[in-house]
């Protein structure tokens, strides 16, 4: 399967794309705006919500399902309940929130004052 990733964070992006040809996936492109995904043919988009330039990647999921019948993945820390209702005319495969690593968050809270 053909997946393309849009997300605006590069590491995230990378992980991403490390964890989809894991599965055995081909990584298409991985892409940082909206415009920059509507113009790509993929079978299935990991989208993420708020992107590069101030984009939406529920605008370009939107545009991607009206104009390609492409269903999306989304991807994000917003998991309030107006997003998902956003997400709804999508047609949404799934939505997966963004995890913070216990690690990464408690590990700078335990360094001494400088």
């Amino acid at each position: 399967m053909r997946i393309l990733i849009v997300e605006d964070e590069a590491i995230v992006a990378m992980h991403l794309a490390m964890l989809v040809a894991e599965l055995g996936h081909e990584v298409c492109a991985t892409v940082a705006s909206a415009a920059d995904a509507v113009a790509l043919r993929p079978d299935v988009v990991l989208m993420g919500i708020r992107l590069a330039r101030g984009s939406s990647g529920i605008d370009a999921a939107r545009e991607l399902h009206t104009r390609q019948a492409l269903r999306c993945i989304f991807l994000s820390a917003n998991l309030d309940e107006p997003t998902r209702t956003a997400l709804l005319p999508c047609d949404a495969i799934d939505f997966i929130g963004k995890t913070v690593c216990p690690y990464c968050s408690s590990e700078p809270c335990k360094r001494p004052k400088v």
